[in-house]
């Protein structure tokens, strides 16, 4: 067995493997590109390739780390900087893959620690992420991990709701009567953006937000919402139409709005909209599960999240 750090030249190789080994997360090599090499937090040490003497795949791990608060992606937290992230991990069936998972894993580890990092996290990264942790199904992957020393901390899940035959109109009107008639559903558009950098400033989400997000904000944006009282944004969020199936999320209500019902009319607004759409179907990643099964959603993916203690080069 060897190890290399992956390159353009072994990607078709390590897509095909993924693709056998992680049936739930399919990617094509255009998304797996961008997913790992198009990471602003890419370093080559940090994402490497397991193979046998033939040249097969064997594994991949792909760990990324900020050196700085913020990161190249702009999108960190200061909780958050001592943490290293398993964003991509897997290996093949048999001695083969054991071997692999060791290898990979030390490999992964000896950086984030050269690094200076506390903790390794499977995974949590919000910034270029195929998914939020490791999906309870692959039973194998989270037994390997739990081996070599990984906790199952917490739990992040996925949901669903079909949008055919719901009485969306009602249920709007209904949100609408509880907010009442000083807030209104906005279109994002750029004369928006005074207030929305206030919105930014008190929400401190730079995980959505990162530094230089006025950018993607300069021209109208249909699939953007926000939520305006007396001039000022309280809410956003922003959904993905397709058809049959649409995307929902991210959103955002600041705390101190919060329980009044505005993520609900934000929801449901993107809902009615992406039916109109054509869709028969939205999801949302990583999702706050309760307030989505309050609006009849249900769960539909659930991913282990993992954590290993490090032991840090000198600071």
């Amino acid at each position: 067995m060897r190890m290399s750090q992956l390159s353009e030249e072994k990607a078709s190789a390590v897509v095909a493997a993924w693709n056998a080994a992680l049936p739930r997360d399919q990617l094509t090599e255009e998304r797996f590109r961008e997913a790992m090499l198009g990471d602003a937090n890419y370093e080559p040490d940090g994402m490497l390739v397991a193979e046998g003497d033939d040249g097969s795949v064997l594994g991949f791990s792909a760990c990324v780390l900020r050196r700085t608060v913020e990161g190249k992606d702009g999108g960190g937290r200061d909780r958050e900087f001592g943490r290293a992230f398993l964003k991509g991990f897997f290996v093949i069936g048999g001695e083969q893959g054991e071997a692999a998972a060791d290898a990979l894993l030390t490999a992964a580890e000896n950086y984030a620690a050269a690094a200076a990092k506390d903790l390794m996290r499977v995974t949590e990264y919000s910034s270029h992420y195929v998914y939020p942790g490791m999906d309870v199904h692959y039973e194998r992957l989270c037994d390997i991990l739990s081996r070599r020393g990984y906790r199952d901390i917490g739990t992040i899940e996925d949901v669903g709701v079909d949008l055919q035959g719901r009485e969306l109109p009602s249920l709007l009107e209904s949100a609408r009567r509880r907010t009442g008639p000083a807030v209104e559903v906005l279109t994002w558009q750029p004369d928006l953006l005074p207030a929305m950098r206030d919105f930014v400033a008190e929400s401190d989400e730079p995980q959505w937000f990162p530094v230089g997000w006025e950018k993607g904000f300069s021209q109208p944006r249909e699939r953007a919402l926000v939520l305006r009282r007396a001039g000022e944004i309280v809410g956003w969020a922003q959904y993905w139409p397709g058809r049959p199936r649409a995307g929902f999320g991210p959103t955002l209500v600041l705390e101190r709005e919060r329980g009044k019902g505005y993520g609900t009319l934000l929801l449901l607004e993107c809902m009615a909209r992406a039916r109109d759409g054509g869709a028969q179907y939205m999801e949302a990643g990583w999702a706050n599960t309760g307030f989505y099964t309050r609006n009849g959603w249900y769960i539909v993916r659930r991913y282990a999240v993992f954590t290993k203690g490090l032991r840090p080069a000198a600071r």
